[in-house]
């Protein structure tokens, strides 16, 4: 997958043609595993550290959307507060994948067809419609609900 530095931010950017033609092995970031990267204190730390390393090893190449680089701004904030969600997001060389207006319907239709119990959020539905477009079936998740349906 080729990266490009996009002028305007910090973050790397996936566009869909360069995940579409990578051979090497893919994996979502979500953003409950970053959140367990940055936070030491978070009960999944150790295990998403270990799960990172792997990937890693493994020369998967890692990369998030945009909905969820933006929850994971937002959970940092609340969580460690604003200087450590800045410094993650100027900082972060994790790829990001800015979604379409097709992935956004693909994800409202999830939605309105989810169970009402089920309590998928927006960003996840988000996720998971990337990651069936690319046929992407490893995710770096501290989140269970989330593992679960991708």
């Amino acid at each position: 997958m080729t990266d490009e530095w996009d002028d305007e931010t910090t973050m790397w950017t996936a566009d869909a043609d360069a995940i579409e033609a990578s051979g090497a092995g893919i994996a979502f970031v979500d953003a409950s595993a970053i959140v367990a990267l940055v936070d030491r204190d978070d009960r999944s730390h150790l295990d998403m550290v270990a799960a990172y390393r792997s990937l890693v090893e493994d020369r998967y190449r890692l990369f998030t959307t945009d909905f969820a680089a933006a929850e994971t701004y937002d959970l940092l904030r609340v969580r460690l507060g604003a200087e450590v969600a800045r410094r993650w997001l100027r900082e972060s060389t994790l790829a990001v994948y800015h979604v379409d207006a097709a992935d956004l319907r693909r994800a409202e239709r999830m939605l309105q067809r989810a169970r009402s119990d089920e309590g998928l959020s927006f960003t996840d539905a988000v996720s998971l419609v990337v990651m069936r477009r690319f046929n992407i079936g490893d995710a770096l998740a501290a989140d269970a609900r989330f593992l679960a349906d991708a």
